[in-house]
């Protein structure tokens, strides 16, 4: 099914009550919403690319609130390409999020999606360098996450295989023509593989290695938190991936959050709160 799929459109289901709420001399006014029918309470699993882990902890308590019926959402992240082999092997879900075309390919074209999947977001790539790195202060550029520039520095990427891994070839691919070297290859500069871009990001924060290519999001997510310093590449050299959703089944459940993912509200704080790119 094609990316370029309408995106779910958005629709109230629940109507708001008024609660009076007293705070010293002071009454203010809160409207919370309640489900109507407890009979259609229910709960959400979600499979999603693990760069996604900060924005759902951050934004998750807007979708229950807006939808009260909704008891939980169960999220389980990881690598796009590892879970979309999950989806077709079987695994019981009602939504998929991914961080490239190629993982939400692996679904649509198993027929394993019950709905058009959609591009809600994009990300490009960025260097993250660990605060604790003797290296902080000499990595500018690509090239100085080779030996040759900075001996003994210790560089990693996610594996070849997941999303994050294929945006960090296509960015080497760029550099090697950019810079006119050669040695820019990921055999050239990678002392460490990571299974997902959570687990890359966990060990540069922790200082297990120097720096690694990572997406624009994660590091300016733990930039202001002290945990790393970010390195913007050119556009010359870098690359993005585009950010898709879709369904698993036709619960209404399922529908009310693909809604939410593509809704303004989300989108906008995906930009403006994550660093996340426009679809």
């Amino acid at each position: 099914m094609s990316s370029d799929s309408q995106p779910p459109s958005t629709s109230t289901v629940n109507t708001p009550n008024t609660t009076i709420v007293k705070r010293g001399n002071t009454t203010t006014t809160t409207t919370v919403v309640k489900c109507s029918n407890a009979a259609k309470k229910e709960s959400l699993t979600v499979l999603s690319a693990s760069s996604m882990v900060n924005v759902f902890n951050d934004l998750k308590s807007q979708f229950l609130a807006e939808h009260p019926c909704v008891t939980s959402v169960n999220f389980s992240y990881g690598s796009s390409s590892t879970l979309a082999t999950q989806i077709i092997n079987g695994a019981p879900a009602d939504v998929f999020i991914a961080a490239s075309q190629t993982a939400m390919d692996t679904v649509t074209n198993a027929r394993a999606n019950a709905s058009p999947a959609f591009v809600f977001a994009r990300n490009q790539g960025e260097i993250m360098i660990s605060p604790q790195s003797n290296y902080r202060y000499s990595i500018s550029t690509m090239q100085d996450l080779h030996d040759s520039r900075n001996s003994g520095i210790r560089v990693g990427l996610c594996v070849a295989s997941a999303p994050c891994g294929s945006l960090a070839n296509n960015i080497l691919s760029n550099a090697r023509t950019v810079y006119s070297n050669a040695t820019l290859t990921r055999a050239g500069i990678t002392d460490t593989e990571a299974a997902s871009v959570e687990e890359l990001v966990t060990k540069i924060e922790l200082g297990e290695l120097d720096a690694g290519i990572v997406y624009r999001s994660d590091c300016e997510y733990a930039q202001p938190r002290l945990l790393a310093t970010c390195v913007e590449l050119p556009s010359n050299v870098n690359v993005a991936n585009a950010y898709l959703g879709t369904g698993l089944n036709t619960r209404g459940v399922t529908s009310q959050f693909l809604a939410f993912l593509a809704s303004s509200w989300f989108k906008t704080n995906l930009q403006v709160k994550f660093a996340f790119l426009a679809p």
